[in-house]
């Protein structure tokens, strides 16, 4: 049996609490290198969270960027826009400035047109009046009551000169119109100084025939006499079928009618009957 010797007691118990030291120590250690592993990412994080953050202002800021380049460029063509607009209004305004000037002028015209254009009228109107009575007498009566109502309307101030010169403008068509027509009617006429009611054909201003309504006496308007002159009776039938055509009661044919040819002999054409 073996004595314990009292040393290596207190060796045993010294080494017991040195090496809980040593452990903690290693603890210590490891922890403390976990802490910092845990610090190290922690800032690898940080970063990375600061370099997408920056990332993202820098996107950002380049889209900002990319927008303002775009907004200039469309400021540069808004402005080039700009500029070939005012030179099309300076040009516009050119053009207004001579338009007006030759508005103007016109209006100077226009004005001195009116002036004249009255007297005109009047003097148109006289004229046509001294033409109806001249003429075929075909419509006479209603023919001079127009002209009557013309003066009556060209002495009134409240119709515009405008609507003067077209009305005046208007019987002259009318009257132009009589040359290239045909009409068959009735009228009263006045043949051997009694009034009669007969069948009138007008062949533009060319001839006037009247017939009677049995159709057995026939008479064509003589400019010279200013009367009515018999017909041959051989007229009778062409004359009442060129009435019946120009009523569309018959079909259009080639007739032949008497035509107050020569002045100086015109009895023996009409009575000739050929």
């Amino acid at each position: 049996m073996h004595k314990i010797i009292p040393s290596q007691r207190i060796d045993m118990h010294i080494i017991t609490p040195l090496c809980l030291i040593v452990s903690l120590f290693f603890m210590a250690s490891a922890h403390a290198e976990q802490n910092l592993l845990q610090e190290s990412f922690d800032i690898t994080h940080k970063t990375q969270k600061m370099g997408q953050d920056s990332q993202q202002v820098v996107d950002k800021l380049a889209k900002q960027q990319q927008e303002l380049l775009q907004q200039y460029q469309r400021l540069l063509r808004k402005t080039e826009y700009q500029k070939e607009y005012n030179q099309e209004l300076l040009l516009l305004k050119e053009e207004q400035a001579t338009s007006i000037v030759t508005l103007q002028q016109k209006i100077e015209d226009v004005k001195l047109t009116k002036q004249q254009l009255l007297p005109l009228l009047r003097e148109m109107t006289k004229t046509l009046e001294q033409f109806i009575q001249l003429d075929l007498p075909f419509h006479k009566e209603n023919r001079l009551m127009g002209i009557n109502d013309l003066k009556k309307l060209l002495s009134r101030s409240s119709v515009t000169i405008t609507e003067k010169f077209r009305r005046v403008m208007a019987f002259y068509q009318a009257e132009n119109d009589y040359n290239y027509d045909l009409e068959a009617y009735r009228d009263n006429i006045i043949l051997n100084s009694e009034s009669r009611s007969e069948q009138i054909l007008r062949v533009g201003r060319n001839a006037l025939y009247m017939q009677t309504l049995d159709g057995q006496l026939s008479a064509l308007w003589n400019k010279n006499t200013q009367d009515w002159q018999i017909l041959n009776n051989n007229f009778n039938r062409p004359i009442q079928k060129a009435i019946r055509i120009t009523e569309q009661k018959a079909a259009p044919s080639l007739l032949t009618l008497p035509y107050l040819t020569s002045l100086d002999h015109s009895s023996n054409e009409l009575n000739k009957g050929e």
